[in-house]
């Protein structure tokens, strides 16, 4: 990448090419930094009399580290960080020497597919839109000559096992019981949870000005990273919205406080309660804070409510999402509806003997 010195009052850039196979260094002095940044970026950007910059010949896997570091560390909150910090550890596993201009779709599926022989599909999908994300901005910048990295698809191990959330009649035993007893901080921030479908960090980050009495509404505009306990923009844009609750949840909340922040435990102190409580319950004792948002939609699709209502509720950016996480229950609804339509379909053995024998030829 380029390099900065001053030299006096003007500034000399210098900029690595690769010309014909071989590394070389182009220099210039400017009046200004400025100036000198400008011409980097066009020498870094253009083709350079279609020779491959310096940058198309750097390791796939330190791309992709620089990438994270001026494309998303700026944009994203740590724990998501955290995500993109693992994903660079496997690259540079699964892509080892493995330089830009050598890159190719062979080489990419091969390498995702090996890595899916032995990991589940549903990381291999966040893993192969990380690449596709990088690799775009790759071409973007003219760092690839072609977009063969569209094509990519994840293919690794299909989990069977469903999402973790509570049964319509133990989301009903947790709900009464929560209600009871939120008078404890910890308890009424599981019961938000659980009725509003908001994550865990949206939830512990919540002011009592962020609840609206009058309307019986949640504004959604931030979040507590578990990582850092530090206030953040929530997951994404869509993340931002508004979620109407009952009344008897706008009392126990305003019970609870009027003014500033209404919580200040931690993550790991709702995960401790919740499975202390399911399991004095005696109801689903595995179940993680984050099943309090799967077991709200759950419920809420059991109870016939739409799934572009429940997709908006929970900040999805759209219901291909909702549908793809709860994917087994929609199937498990549509089966249950198959079944009600052939019961009401079935020919009733109330139906006179004698309406089943007239013979249409001697009819009128």
């Amino acid at each position: 990448m380029a390099s900065y010195e001053k030299r006096g009052k003007k500034w000399r850039v210098v900029v690595s090419v690769m010309d014909k196979g071989v590394r070389r260094k182009v220099s210039k002095t400017f009046n200004t930094k400025r100036e000198a940044t400008e011409w980097s970026v066009q020498m870094e950007s253009d083709k350079f009399q279609n020779k491959k910059i310096i940058a198309s010949s750097m390791l796939f896997s330190d791309y992709f580290k620089m990438w994270v570091k001026n494309y998303k560390s700026k944009d994203i909150r740590a724990s998501t960080l955290t995500a993109y910090i693992t994903a660079e550890n496997i690259i540079d596993t699964l892509f080892t020497n493995v330089r830009l201009e050598d890159l190719n779709y062979p080489i990419l599926q091969h390498g995702l597919d090996e890595y899916g022989e032995s990991h589940k599909k549903s990381y291999l999908t966040l893993l192969v839109a990380k690449i596709k994300a990088s690799l775009k901005d790759a071409l973007y910048d003219g760092y690839i000559t072609s977009d063969f990295f569209s094509r990519l698809k994840p293919h690794g191990l299909e989990s069977d096992v469903k999402i973790k959330a509570l049964s319509a009649d133990e989301f009903e035993i947790l709900q009464a019981y929560l209600y009871a007893h939120s008078d404890d901080k910890i308890n009424l921030s599981l019961l938000i949870a659980l009725e509003t479908g908001m994550r865990i960090g949206e939830v512990l980050a919540l002011n009592y000005e962020d609840v609206s009495a009058p309307f019986n509404n949640i504004h959604v505009d931030k979040s507590l990273t578990a990582a850092s306990r530090e206030i953040t923009p929530p997951k994404n844009k869509n993340s931002y919205r508004d979620v109407r609750i009952t009344k008897e949840l706008t009392a126990v909340i305003f019970n609870s406080g009027s003014s500033g922040r209404i919580f200040d435990h931690t993550h790991q102190a709702a995960l401790k309660r919740i499975q202390r409580v399911t399991k004095l319950l005696n109801i689903y004792s595995k179940l993680s804070v984050h099943g309090l948002r799967h077991s709200h939609a759950s419920y809420l699709l059991y109870k016939g409510v739409s799934i572009n209502y429940i997709s908006k509720r929970l900040g999805h950016a759209n219901t291909s999402i909702t549908q793809e996480v709860y994917a087994h229950m929609l199937k498990e609804e549509r089966i249950s509806e198959t079944d009600k339509a052939l019961d009401v379909l079935s020919m009733s053995p109330n139906v006179p003997k004698n309406a089943i024998n007239i013979d249409i030829a001697k009819g009128n």
